[in-house]
């Protein structure tokens, strides 16, 4: 076969994805939008026909262009419910179309694709912020995010230009805004509360009921009630009002300083501040330098 019939036969076929795209895409409009796409087809081919085959680089880019469009409209096409979802005006429905445009390098050259990978980057920062505002709700609700000073560490970060600080300090700087700060502050203020009693390593307590059992060991397997909830009152672990038993030693240091200090059938609540808690690393569910308030009730001791 010769290279024109070629060319004439992937063109036609090129048109007639587009004529199935538009029954596809517009079902609604689907009489006018076979009509035109045919009407289409058969000029390109007639006009192919006649010229037999001279002009196939020209029809060919015209072809490639018109089934690019045809993929823009096929993977945009979840744009219409985005813009109604919204309520955009028209100004506001061109910086959209912008936006998604911008997503995609327009060429192969390394600054198109650096862009293209950036603007993915910057989906998984605003991911990310989105985890760090749900940690600030959840820890520590006096805290907000500016986002001009965000954007500007974002760009320091990329560009290592005009840097304020290094990343080791920079998660220094935000455990400490975040957590550590606050922590003290809060363990402070207990201090001052009334019927809140001060036992050793800084661990306070305010019992609610005491018991008149025994006290339990450091090697004692004690039954016990908790609830762990951060300085806000948010709960983040529970025994969920059943009673769970631990090896007193395996406790956190701060409860096994309240474990052996208090006679079992005792309920309180325990402050415990971050070093004696989870730390300067924190844990799955808590951050670094989190100090922690536990409802505890000493059941019994099994052994």
């Amino acid at each position: 076969m010769k290279k024109g019939n070629k060319a004439i036969l992937i063109i036609v076929a090129l048109l007639v994805l587009y004529l199935l795209v538009g029954l596809l895409l517009f079902p609604g409009d689907g009489n006018k939008t076979a009509e035109a796409a045919k009407d289409n087809v058969t000029s390109v081919a007639d006009s192919l026909s006649r010229s037999g085959g001279s002009q196939d680089a020209t029809m060919a880019a015209e072809a490639e262009a018109m089934f690019s469009y045809a993929l823009g409209v096929i993977v945009a096409r979840e744009a219409p419910y985005a813009i109604a979802d919204n309520d955009l005006s028209d100004a506001e429905i061109g910086h959209f179309a912008k936006g998604v445009c911008d997503a995609f390098p327009v060429d192969d050259s390394a600054a198109s694709i650096a862009y293209a990978n950036g603007l993915l980057q910057g989906a998984v920062a605003m991911e990310e912020l989105d985890k760090i505002k749900d940690i600030i709700y959840r820890s520590n609700m006096t805290k907000e995010v500016d986002m001009s000073h965000f954007l500007e560490g974002i760009k320091a970060m990329i560009t290592n230009e005009n840097r304020k600080m290094s990343l080791s300090q920079a998660y220094e700087c935000y455990y400490n805004a975040m957590f550590r700060v606050p922590s003290e502050e809060f363990i402070e203020k207990i201090k001052s509360r009334g019927g809140v009693e001060a036992l050793e390593n800084g661990i306070h307590v305010k019992i609610e009921s005491k018991g008149n059992g025994e006290i339990p060991a450091l090697d004692s397997t004690v039954g016990y009630v908790y609830k762990a909830s951060f300085i806000n009152g948010n709960t983040f672990d529970s025994s969920r009002g059943e009673v769970v038993e631990a090896q007193v030693a395996t406790l956190l240091p701060g409860l096994v300083d309240a474990v052996t200090s208090l006679p079992v059938g005792t309920k309180c609540k325990v402050y415990l501040p971050w070093q004696r808690a989870y730390g300067e690393k924190g844990a799955e569910k808590v951050p670094p330098y989190s100090a922690i308030v536990y409802d505890l009730e000493i059941v019994r001791i099994v052994k």
